[in-house]
């Protein structure tokens, strides 16, 4: 009985160590393929990319079995650091917030304050992973043209851009999202 109990608890550590590994894998997503089906290159337990976006940079660098890789960020998809999903669109980083129906992402970029800069989110989307744009009314009533709908409930429901962003707590999902999702629902359904 004894034995059984250790061998139980020691399965339940090792277990519970591979998935916090698991959690905190870092890498590179070489394409689009390879972030749908979370497949990481250059993949470790430590956190060894280097962005280099100071100045502009257009590459990242790994560390991989001690030696370092550089990539330019045009020709990958995106990379996963501490456990968050980031992507490439024109050599800038996007940190990936939901991909449900479509893609948001947020930034941070330093804004004119009164006393000087402060950072501040901005917040993006992308249809089908194509291009990135900012997440405006204007840009997603012009990204789903034949989703009238849609297009209405977001000209109903929000009264600003920075609106669009809202979350409901209760329902775990952005309310961009589940009119999104009632849309697409109501279209599956006629």
């Amino acid at each position: 009985m004894k034995t059984s109990i250790k061998v139980l608890f020691t399965a339940i550590l090792i277990i519970q160590g591979l998935s916090l590994k698991a959690q905190n894998t870092t890498g590179v997503y070489l394409n689009e393929n390879d972030y749908k089906d979370h497949k990481l290159t250059y993949a470790s337990n430590t956190d060894k990319i280097q962005l280099n976006e100071f100045f502009g940079g257009n590459t990242i660098s790994v560390i991989n079995d001690g030696k370092k890789v550089n990539l330019n960020k045009n020709e990958i998809f995106g990379y996963r650091l501490a456990n968050q999903d980031y992507r490439f669109y024109n050599n800038v980083a996007y940190k990936v917030i939901d991909t449900v129906g479509f893609a948001i992402y947020s930034r941070e970029k330093l804004v004119q304050d009164t006393k000087g800069y402060k950072p501040a989110t901005q917040y993006f989307y992308s249809v089908n992973n194509k291009a990135v744009k900012e997440l405006t009314i204007a840009n997603l009533t012009a990204s789903f043209p034949q989703a009238t709908n849609f297009r209405y409930s977001l000209q109903s429901n929000f009264r600003s851009d920075a609106d669009l962003i809202s979350y409901d707590h209760a329902a775990n999902q952005y309310k961009i999202k589940y009119l999104y999702l009632e849309h697409k629902r109501v279209m599956a359904s006629n």
